[in-house]
């Protein structure tokens, strides 16, 4: 019935691409020949989501078990959810086009703070009790993991538990769990007590929690004896044994990074006062290049894509980098694959570097110096120079790109409005490198400078600081 709807209503939409599923490397069982039915919800839109290395790994981690269907959820574009509504349809997963009410787990990852009322809403578009505490024993199992977890009290009554850290193995022993509870016929309450006896879930309903006048917390504590008092991440100790796909789902339409995304590390060796990630994931944990040869080389059999990108907090940081892209450029050289290095340092960018990017075809570099002043970067902790970005324009420029994006950050602690204006003034400084480097005559610089406001993040340095209102960033 919905098949013969969604042909309707498809035609009406933008980019009905976003929801037919169906795309190469996708997976595709039968919903009633497997014990456990998992819909991974990536609250944003399609094009956002599928850009998500963490949902490459799961989804295909968790169709690896025979037992287990696990299928691809976003959030509708405003134009597809006013046609749901008036089609009475509820929010489907791609693979089966089902209802998220079908399924056993309803997993969201939180990214980012501004997507917890997509959540609401995915939740109210799937008829599925937006409160925890108001699902019965036929509803799925509503849990978040990712980033923003780390501060989960926000956001507490609208799931059942959270999954803290790196989710590899914790999501296996999840669904192991589940198995169990299923067969012993216990109640939903008791899964969420298996749940709060695992390492690295949280669960709010085993815990008591107290406010002062200002609506701080005051105290948390355990409501039972199984709840443990500190709950601790799950980290991935060698990323060597931890899975990692080798193949990834190829969409039919573009998406914001529509590349084979190669990890080489987690954690970050810098201490940027106003990064959670680079908090959160630590230890350093790097790859062997022996082992990213392996996954290069298969993914780029299973996919056909023509680029390839390095990923992690620091690119440039990568201790076996030099011989690594040597090695990798024997593969990529032959099939025309060209390479790109996102999260690059501008103080250690160098020559040899920017030639082994441009060796199949000349992609834009991204420097992120973050503030405008030299005062501001010392005040994050950014520990690059004025000079360190200008060096590394120069390079670039001479060696032939005209195209780089400058990030910056304003309403960082401690900004005067002298700050907001060294970001003009460096980037002008950035542009005035381009012409007095030797260049082609005709060729001129695309700088794009792209300006992000701060939001303070937990366990980071800055997670007391104030956010600017909106009248004071615009």
């Amino acid at each position: 019935m919905i098949d013969k709807k969604l042909d309707r209503i498809l035609k009406r939409v933008q980019k009905p691409g976003r929801y037919t599923g169906g795309e190469y490397n996708s997976v595709m069982k039968d919903p009633s020949e497997v014990k456990i039915r998992y819909a991974f919800c990536f609250p944003d839109s399609y094009e956002v989501g599928m850009s998500h290395l963490g949902m490459k790994i799961l989804y295909h981690m968790l169709n690896e078990r025979e037992d287990t269907f696990c299928e691809r959820v976003f959030a509708p574009w405003p134009d597809m959810e006013e046609e749901m509504k008036k089609n009475d349809i509820k929010l489907f997963a791609l693979e089966s086009k089902d209802a998220l009410d079908k399924f056993d787990f309803v997993g969201f990852t939180l990214q980012y703070e501004m997507c917890y009322t997509n959540v609401v809403n995915m939740l109210k578009l799937s008829d599925i009790p937006i409160y925890s505490k108001d699902r019965g024993e036929n509803c799925p199992f509503i849990y978040a993991g990712g980033p923003c977890t780390y501060n989960a009290e926000p956001v507490a009554d609208f799931f059942d538990f959270f999954s803290i850290g790196e989710g590899e193995e914790s999501t296996m022993e999840l669904m192991d769990e589940y198995l169990k509870w299923k067969k012993s016929g216990e109640n939903r309450e008791q899964f969420l007590l298996r749940v709060a006896s695992l390492e690295g879930f949280y669960v709010p309903s085993l815990y008591d929690v107290e406010y002062d006048e200002e609506g701080k917390i005051k105290s948390l504590e355990p409501n039972c004896t199984i709840a443990k008092p500190k709950v601790r991440k799950c980290i991935m100790p060698d990323l060597d044994e931890s899975y990692y796909p080798d193949k990834i789902i190829v969409p039919y339409i573009d998406v914001i990074h529509d590349r084979i995304m190669l990890e080489v590390f987690r954690g970050c060796i810098r201490g940027c006062r106003f990064c959670q990630a680079g908090m959160i994931y630590r230890p350093v944990r790097e790859k062997s290049s022996d082992k990213l040869l392996e996954q290069a080389k298969k993914l780029l059999e299973s996919t056909g894509y023509e680029e390839m990108s390095l990923t992690s907090l620091s690119t440039s940081d990568y201790t076996q980098l030099a011989d690594f892209t040597n090695e990798l450029l024997d593969i990529t050289e032959k099939q025309k694959v060209s390479l790109s290095l996102p999260s690059l340092r501008v103080d250690n960018f160098s020559l040899d570097l920017m030639e082994k990017v441009q060796k199949v075809r000349r992609t834009g570099l991204t420097f992120a110096p973050e503030a405008g002043t030299q005062r501001m970067r010392d005040i994050i902790n950014k520990g690059v120079t004025e000079e360190d970005l200008l060096a590394s324009a120069r390079l670039a420029f001479t060696g032939g790109w005209t195209s780089i994006k400058l990030y910056f950050m304003i309403g960082l602690p401690y900004e005067k409005i002298e700050d907001c204006i060294g970001i003009a003034q460096l980037s002008k400084k950035v542009v005035e490198e381009f012409f007095n480097c030797p260049r082609e005559k005709g060729r001129r610089p695309m700088i794009t400078v792209s300006v992000a406001s701060f939001v303070p993040k937990p366990f980071t340095p800055f997670q007391w600081a104030s956010q600017n209102e909106i009248d004071e960033l615009r």
